[in-house]
């Protein structure tokens, strides 16, 4: 713990989960913590509309457990094996299946409700309706609608994919231009959920050891040209239910897209059913950010907007995860924009760094690469890769893991190099015998 408050306001801007965890873990180094939400109560607490599950990593569940969220998120959690891919070949529907033990499934909804009650518990506020409109980063004043100015000492942008925080660190900074902080369109997205029961619990959420992601890749054999791929994360707490998502291309059409999604899931669910919860569903549009951490002066954006491939939460993961270096910053330095250059660059630069590549996967680039390092990961000469399974292992940490990956990728092309060489030698002596 803390010998005493050393510094004066933190102000952090965005309700979810990296947010809320910000106000928690650093309460005891301020005077005084204030957390902005755009949302209204009602939306922000709502428990049937969009929400989808999130694979807590170990190293996030310590954070949940340093701020005393940890044992009523897991009191809803589903048992989770892993991630099994779905791909169609010459007809047929072939699997791959990565396991995983010891991990669990939850839903965003309930993660956000338990850190809730956790700022209400330690009386910190949260004003919601508070839509961020300036902030003056030399005189450390942020203002949200309505003309109200908010001083800090700290300030926190945490505020997702369409960061306002973002915008605004944006303009005129003094270091990076505009473009370093862009964001780029890759595919949209639709998702609801359906009650798990008769054919559809017995594919997605019926298995013996736990439920699964479960990935189809242009699975549709009656429309093999569309450009579509179905996840699916079967629930078990508080109640049996499939979520799903369809990623599809721009060209699709929501009508379309309905259709397509009957055409897969109709011979699963009931026709009512499935209309029904269609109806309730959300959709959106996967923005890649290139940049989704920076900092100017006293202000730092920080976060899980890196959004792209289909991962299971892995960025919320790295947003709690990485939050937690913040507290021995803030005891080492009396100058916060210390604070927030020292850790812009060390763990901003290694989730800077996650997000290039996870770009590169998001537009299925390096797969021969994540299979090379999985393939090393079995054999036990090396661990997982980052966007894979790699920050699901214990005592993860940003910066000495990228550290380590970049070792790995540089050791497997000197690794291909050298089998290819092999390879062309043994050929050419194979083709010099033959000609004579």
């Amino acid at each position: 713990m803390n010998d005493g408050r050393r510094h004066g306001s933190l102000v952090v801007i965005g309700a979810g989960p990296v947010g809320m965890v910000s106000a928690l873990l650093l309460r005891e180094r301020f005077d005084q913590v204030v957390v902005l939400e755009r949302q209204s109560k009602e939306r922000f607490l709502e428990t049937r509309g969009f929400t989808f599950p999130i694979v807590l990593s170990p190293a996030a569940g310590s954070v949940l457990g340093r701020v005393g969220a940890w044992d009523a998120i897991n009191a809803e959690r589903s048992p989770y094996f892993g991630v099994v891919v779905h791909k169609r070949v010459l007809g047929r529907d072939l699997r791959w299946t990565a396991r995983r033990a010891d991990v669990y499934s939850h839903w965003r909804n309930h993660i956000v409700a338990a850190l809730h009650d956790r700022l209400v518990e330690e009386g910190i506020e949260v004003v919601f309706g508070a839509r961020l409109e300036s902030i003056d980063f030399e005189s450390r004043v942020c203002t949200i609608a309505g003309d109200t100015e908010i001083p800090y000492d700290l300030l926190l942008g945490a505020d997702g994919m369409h960061s306002q925080t973002r915008s605004l660190m944006a303009s005129d900074h003094p270091e990076h231009g505009a473009d370093a902080f862009a964001t780029e369109a890759l595919d949209r997205w639709y998702a609801y959920r359906v009650p798990s029961v008769g054919e559809i619990d017995e594919l997605y959420g019926n298995a013996a050891d736990g439920v699964a992601l479960h990935v189809h890749v242009d699975n549709l054999p009656h429309a093999p040209n569309e450009k579509l791929r179905v996840v699916t994360v079967g629930m078990t707490s508080p109640e049996r239910e499939v979520s799903v998502v369809i990623k599809h291309g721009q060209e699709v059409t929501l009508d379309r897209l309905k259709e397509l999604n009957a055409a897969f899931f109709g011979p699963l669910v009931d026709d009512g059913v499935l209309d029904d919860e269609w109806r309730v569903g959300v959709g959106g549009e996967y923005q890649h950010v290139m940049a989704p951490t920076f900092g100017r002066g006293a202000a730092l954006l920080v976060g899980d907007a890196a959004h792209g491939f289909e991962g299971n939460g892995d960025l919320i993961n790295l947003g709690i995860g990485s939050i937690a270096a913040l507290p021995k910053l803030l005891d080492e330095y009396d100058d916060i924009r210390q604070v927030v250059s020292r850790y812009d660059e060390t763990v901003g630069s290694s989730l800077r760094d996650y997000s290039s590549f996870a770009m590169r996967r998001s537009r299925e680039k390096i797969n021969f690469e994540v299979a090379m390092y999985e393939g090393g990961a079995l054999l036990g000469i090396n661990g997982h890769h980052p966007s894979f399974w790699g920050i699901y292992e214990e005592g993860f940490e940003i910066g000495p893991y990228m550290a380590r990956y970049h070792r790995i990728r540089r050791r497997n092309k000197v690794v291909v190099g050298a089998i290819g060489l092999m390879s062309v030698l043994a050929l050419s002596r194979m083709f010099g015998k033959s000609l004579r």
